[in-house]
């Protein structure tokens, strides 16, 4: 993994408008994400947001796919939408006048006995605003085709989050800037030992293979996980693949943009 070097043009331009509001520490791992990635951040492949004081690295649909593309191990994808009335059944275009209830995308791997696939609810992700009230069945593709990739991707894609998938929770937490009249619904907690037994197998890992692994099992247990609960997880994940880089592949100091003085 070669680092990559930034002006400090660059570095600044990246600090106020590409992630702006992050720390040091996490911009450092910002630029790791690029640099894992391959990911560029000033074509807007790629960025650091920001949501209610925690880092959330976001990119494209295009940098997703951009990701498994130059893999060369992507064999291919198909994306499904089906509606909400009984005897609904899957379609491979949507032509309904209402929005889908759902969308699946299946992604196939080279040299992989199974497929990948990714379901993505409405309901669960429809923002009611911009594209998502023009173009619902496009804008939910989009989104079960980002959870199909990560699950075919892990080791490329764990913590990578696209704005379409994000975009309902940035209108969530803008409505909550404003005091509600009612209260909010319950918000799922997550299994506490779930989270812990997650953690725990990430710090005792001593190898990228064995966090890969890990990656793999979160995914399956994931619906025991609140998603705050999971994408700490990644980002632990991250952090100690960071540390895992062998010497002469992590970068030095002089070529860190984000390194302390």
């Amino acid at each position: 993994m070669s680092a990559i070097t930034w002006t400090p043009e660059q570095q600044q331009l990246i600090s106020s408008n590409i992630a702006p509001g992050c720390t040091s520490d996490e911009l450092k791992l910002f630029a790791y994400a690029c640099q894992r990635t391959g990911l560029d951040p000033f074509s807007k492949q790629i960025y650091a947001i920001k949501r209610g004081g925690k880092l959330t690295i976001q990119a494209g649909i295009d940098g997703l796919r951009s990701i498994a593309e130059r893999s060369g191990e992507l064999d291919g994808s198909a994306t499904f939408w089906i509606g909400d009335a009984e005897g609904s059944q899957w379609s491979d275009v949507w032509l309904g006048s209402k929005p889908p209830a759902a969308a699946k995308t299946i992604i196939y791997r080279k040299g992989c006995s199974h497929s990948f696939v990714g379901v993505a609810r409405y309901a669960d992700y429809n923002a009611g605003q911009g594209l998502w009230s023009k173009m619902p069945s496009a804008m939910l593709a989009k989104c079960s085709e980002a959870l199909a990739l990560r699950k075919a991707f892990p080791a490329d894609m764990s913590g990578v989050y696209t704005v379409d998938e994000m975009e309902q929770e940035a209108v969530t937490v803008t409505a909550m800037a404003t005091p509600a009249p009612v209260m909010a619904p319950a918000v799922f907690a997550g299994d506490a030992k779930v989270f812990a037994a997650g953690k725990a197998a990430i710090a005792k890992a001593t190898t990228v293979q064995q966090l890969e692994d890990i990656a793999a099992r979160m995914e399956l247990r994931k619906n025991d996980l609140s998603q705050q609960q999971f994408d700490a997880l990644l980002e632990f994940s991250l952090l100690r693949e960071a540390e895992l880089v062998p010497p002469a592949a992590a970068p030095s100091n002089d070529a860190d943009p984000f390194a302390d003085d």
